[in-house]
Protein backbone atom coordinates (compact mmCIF):
# COMPACT_ATOMS: atom_id res chain seq x y z
CA UNK A 1 0.00 0.00 0.00
CA UNK A 2 2.68 2.26 0.70
CA UNK A 3 4.62 1.48 -2.65
CA UNK A 4 0.98 2.59 -4.59
CA UNK A 5 0.87 5.57 -2.54
CA UNK A 6 4.33 6.44 -2.76
CA UNK A 7 4.23 5.92 -6.87
CA UNK A 8 0.58 7.66 -6.88
CA UNK A 9 2.61 10.44 -5.66
CA UNK A 10 5.64 10.18 -7.79
CA UNK A 11 3.64 9.96 -10.67
CA UNK A 12 1.22 13.07 -9.48
CA UNK A 13 4.43 15.28 -8.98
CA UNK A 14 6.13 14.41 -12.21
CA UNK A 15 2.56 15.84 -14.09
CA UNK A 16 3.09 18.95 -12.02
CA UNK A 17 6.65 19.52 -13.48
CA UNK A 18 5.80 19.27 -16.83
CA UNK A 19 2.80 21.12 -16.54
CA UNK A 20 4.97 23.98 -15.16
CA UNK A 21 7.79 23.25 -17.63
CA UNK A 22 5.51 23.73 -20.21
CA UNK A 23 3.78 27.42 -19.24
CA UNK A 24 5.42 30.05 -20.20
CA UNK A 25 5.03 33.53 -18.45
CA UNK A 26 4.70 37.02 -20.16
CA UNK A 27 6.22 40.16 -18.18
CA UNK A 28 5.33 43.45 -19.10
CA UNK A 29 6.53 46.76 -18.44
CA UNK A 30 5.05 50.01 -18.66
CA UNK A 31 6.19 53.01 -19.41
CA UNK A 32 4.88 56.41 -19.69
CA UNK A 33 2.99 56.13 -16.53
CA UNK A 34 5.22 58.79 -14.41
CA UNK A 35 3.12 61.48 -13.22
CA UNK A 36 -0.18 60.16 -14.02
CA UNK A 37 -3.04 59.21 -12.27
CA UNK A 38 -4.99 55.95 -12.34
CA UNK A 39 -3.91 52.56 -12.50
CA UNK A 40 -2.66 50.10 -15.74
CA UNK A 41 -4.65 47.77 -17.27
CA UNK A 42 -3.21 45.00 -19.14
CA UNK A 43 -5.28 42.60 -21.55
CA UNK A 44 -3.76 39.65 -23.38
CA UNK A 45 -4.98 38.61 -26.46
CA UNK A 46 -4.75 35.43 -28.29
CA UNK A 47 -6.97 35.92 -31.26
CA UNK A 48 -8.06 39.03 -33.38
CA UNK A 49 -11.27 38.87 -31.58
CA UNK A 50 -12.09 41.88 -29.39
CA UNK A 51 -8.69 43.54 -30.37
CA UNK A 52 -7.90 46.09 -29.13
CA UNK A 53 -10.72 47.17 -27.11
CA UNK A 54 -12.53 44.45 -25.93
CA UNK A 55 -12.09 41.95 -22.63
CA UNK A 56 -8.99 39.76 -22.99
CA UNK A 57 -9.68 36.49 -24.75
CA UNK A 58 -6.53 35.51 -22.74
CA UNK A 59 -6.33 37.14 -19.47
CA UNK A 60 -6.46 40.48 -17.90
CA UNK A 61 -4.06 41.89 -15.44
CA UNK A 62 -4.68 45.39 -13.35
CA UNK A 63 -2.17 46.78 -11.35
CA UNK A 64 -0.90 49.38 -8.84
CA UNK A 65 2.12 51.99 -10.27
CA UNK A 66 4.64 52.01 -7.60
CA UNK A 67 7.53 54.73 -7.91
CA UNK A 68 6.49 55.87 -11.43
CA UNK A 69 6.54 52.22 -13.03
CA UNK A 70 4.11 49.25 -13.30
CA UNK A 71 4.34 45.74 -14.48
CA UNK A 72 2.00 43.36 -15.10
CA UNK A 73 2.24 39.52 -15.06
CA UNK A 74 0.80 37.01 -17.38
CA UNK A 75 1.69 32.80 -15.79
CA UNK A 76 0.94 29.88 -17.28
CA UNK A 77 0.51 30.53 -20.76
CA UNK A 78 0.90 28.25 -23.89
CA UNK A 79 2.99 28.67 -26.29
CA UNK A 80 1.21 30.61 -29.40
CA UNK A 81 1.03 33.81 -30.53
CA UNK A 82 -0.49 37.11 -28.61
CA UNK A 83 -0.77 40.41 -28.34
CA UNK A 84 -1.47 43.03 -25.60
CA UNK A 85 -3.03 46.14 -24.83
CA UNK A 86 -2.15 47.93 -22.09
CA UNK A 87 -3.84 51.50 -20.52
CA UNK A 88 -4.10 54.16 -17.94
CA UNK A 89 -7.16 54.15 -16.33
CA UNK A 90 -8.51 56.12 -13.29
CA UNK A 91 -9.37 54.15 -10.41
CA UNK A 92 -12.59 52.11 -10.97
CA UNK A 93 -12.76 52.57 -14.58
CA UNK A 94 -13.08 48.89 -16.13
CA UNK A 95 -12.77 49.94 -19.91
CA UNK A 96 -11.04 52.30 -21.90
CA UNK A 97 -13.34 55.49 -23.15
CA UNK A 98 -13.28 56.79 -26.69
CA UNK A 99 -13.95 59.86 -28.70
CA UNK A 100 -16.61 60.53 -31.44
CA UNK A 101 -13.28 59.34 -33.67
CA UNK A 102 -13.32 56.06 -31.80
CA UNK A 103 -9.64 57.23 -30.37
CA UNK A 104 -8.97 56.47 -26.45
CA UNK A 105 -9.22 59.07 -23.99
CA UNK A 106 -6.30 57.85 -21.78
CA UNK A 107 -2.95 57.06 -22.40
CA UNK A 108 -2.39 53.62 -23.77
CA UNK A 109 -0.11 51.18 -26.09
CA UNK A 110 -0.22 48.19 -27.81
CA UNK A 111 2.34 45.48 -27.77
CA UNK A 112 5.33 45.94 -30.62
CA UNK A 113 4.30 49.73 -29.39
CA UNK A 114 2.49 50.37 -32.99
CA UNK A 115 0.73 53.84 -33.23
CA UNK A 116 -1.72 54.81 -35.76
CA UNK A 117 -2.84 57.99 -36.42
CA UNK A 118 -6.34 57.11 -38.19
CA UNK A 119 -6.95 53.70 -36.84
CA UNK A 120 -6.29 51.21 -34.19
CA UNK A 121 -3.23 48.52 -34.59
CA UNK A 122 -4.57 45.60 -35.72
CA UNK A 123 -3.82 42.22 -33.76
CA UNK A 124 -1.24 41.00 -36.80
CA UNK A 125 0.41 43.95 -36.00
CA UNK A 126 0.79 43.90 -32.42
CA UNK A 127 1.17 39.84 -32.31
CA UNK A 128 4.35 38.41 -31.03
CA UNK A 129 5.16 34.78 -30.37
CA UNK A 130 5.92 33.02 -26.95
CA UNK A 131 7.79 29.89 -28.12
CA UNK A 132 7.86 27.07 -25.20
CA UNK A 133 9.84 26.82 -22.48
CA UNK A 134 10.54 30.28 -22.69
CA UNK A 135 9.19 33.46 -20.73
CA UNK A 136 9.22 36.95 -22.52
CA UNK A 137 9.29 40.55 -21.35
CA UNK A 138 8.18 43.31 -22.95
CA UNK A 139 7.49 46.99 -22.26
CA UNK A 140 4.90 49.06 -23.51
CA UNK A 141 5.18 52.92 -24.04
CA UNK A 142 1.73 54.16 -23.09
CA UNK A 143 0.85 57.48 -24.82
CA UNK A 144 -2.09 59.73 -26.03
Amino acid sequence: MLRSFLNAAAALSTALLATQAASEDVIVMVSGVEGQKGDVACRLYNSPRNFPFGRGTAGEDRTKRAAGAAACVFRGLAPGNYALVVALLPEGQADITRDFLGRPRQPWGVSNNIRHVMRPPRFHEAAFTLEGGKSLSLTIALAK
